[in-house]
């Protein structure tokens, strides 16, 4: 593993461009020899949506790091990942992500099986239940797509792993650790055990505002990125739109922990000139207290975070009474008993306040409001 992330201009989805880039990326940053090796390929697929909605990493992407792989000698490029709601299957289908890897020599896998992973040194957990394919293969790649994020602020190849965990256990997650710098912890803890090999981030059109990852504004950035060390993958594009990444808590979590870089100082970058690439207009998410401009004292912040956090609010007239809010929300608040049978929050005070109603509402029937 090095400290080395490497960038690629990319303007658009053309295919051709897209797996030119990833060879660059290659050159300037190798993945690990795959030669005769299983490669697990883990996009993002928060639901099903069409690409140019940035909710999920592009179907071109993954379809050309398939080709990618296959061509330095995998032995067979296996590709999955594990919906909220929706069926992997039918939801690679539905965003054009199936046939973009079976079409270029690779295969769709169903996470659907569960294998108990143990997690060794863990702040937080003791074991995994990954996707069985963890185990089958031999390499592991986070195929990320570049997005804001409601709860953690900012998601990309970290935050992607959490889908090694299957289906509505990834919700119950949210229930076991409320905490935001748990939760933190506890994604580094499936980093830590996964120890993915490579990572290559979707970062052509990604996904900024206040309503990331599942409903925020698609926002062109024009660049692919990847390196074989995760943390400091997402570190510089973090870095490139705006974050501190100091204040990002799974990029901070990380970082404590010495086992990617030991100091961001240490990460070194190739390819494009970062300036080329470095956006301003990106819509970061930010924590209660630093809406505040930084200026509440340590004592302060606690209660900052509570007071100023926002709530689920339903809109019943927007409401198609689909009732995945209710099937993924952890604290089970959520019911279907509203206006024409449409979701109603129906105990404010244990919101746990994940958002995962938020994240998976493909209608935008769900707004973040404070107090």
């Amino acid at each position: 593993m090095t400290n080395r992330v490497a960038f690629e201009k990319c303007k658009n989805y053309d295919f051709e461009q897209v797996f030119n880039s990833i060879k660059k990326l290659f050159e300037l940053v190798p993945p690990p020899d795959v030669k005769n090796k299983i490669v697990l390929l883990k996009p993002n697929i928060l639901y099903p949506k069409k690409p140019e909605m940035a909710v999920c990493t592009h179907p071109v992407v993954v379809g050309a790091a398939v080709k990618a792989f296959c061509e330095l000698g995998a032995k067979k490029v296996i590709v999955g990942e594990s919906p909220a709601i929706s069926s992997s299957v039918s939801a690679a289908k539905a965003t054009g992500m199936y046939d973009q890897v079976i079409n270029n020599g690779g295969e769709w896998v169903d996470f659907k099986e569960k294998t108990v992973v143990p997690c060794k040194n863990g702040k937080i957990a003791v074991q995994f239940d990954f996707a069985t394919q963890f185990l089958e293969a031999d390499v592991l790649v986070s195929v990320s797509k570049l997005k804001s994020h409601q709860f953690m602020s900012y998601t990309g190849a970290m935050k992607n792993l959490f889908g090694l965990i299957i289906g509505l256990d990834k919700a119950q997650t949210h229930y076991r650790f409320p905490d935001k710098n748990d939760f933190a912890n506890y994604i580094v803890d499936i980093n830590q055990t996964a120890s993915p090999s490579y990572a290559i981030m979707d970062a052509i059109v990604g996904m900024d505002g206040p309503g990331g990852p599942g409903s925020g504004n698609p926002i062109e950035l024009g660049f692919l990125a990847a390196s074989d060390n995760i943390l400091a993958l997402d570190w510089k594009c973090a870095e490139l739109v705006g974050y501190n990444p100091h204040k990002v808590p799974i990029l901070e979590k990380g970082l404590l922990r010495k086992i990617w870089i030991n100091s961001a100082n240490e990460i070194q970058t190739a390819g494009v000139n970062l300036d080329e690439i470095r956006n301003t207009q990106f819509q970061i998410v930010k924590n209660p207290s630093e809406t505040l401009g930084g200026m509440l004292p340590k004592f302060l912040d606690t209660a900052a975070k509570k007071f100023f956090v926002k709530t689920p609010h339903f809109n019943a007239a927007i409401c198609k009474a689909c009732g995945k809010c209710a099937k993924i929300c952890p604290a089970q608040i959520i019911k279907m008993k509203g206006k024409n049978n449409t979701a109603v929050l129906t105990e404010k005070k244990k919101c746990l306040h994940c958002f995962c109603c938020h994240e998976i509402c493909e209608f935008k029937a769900i707004k973040l409001k404070k107090f």
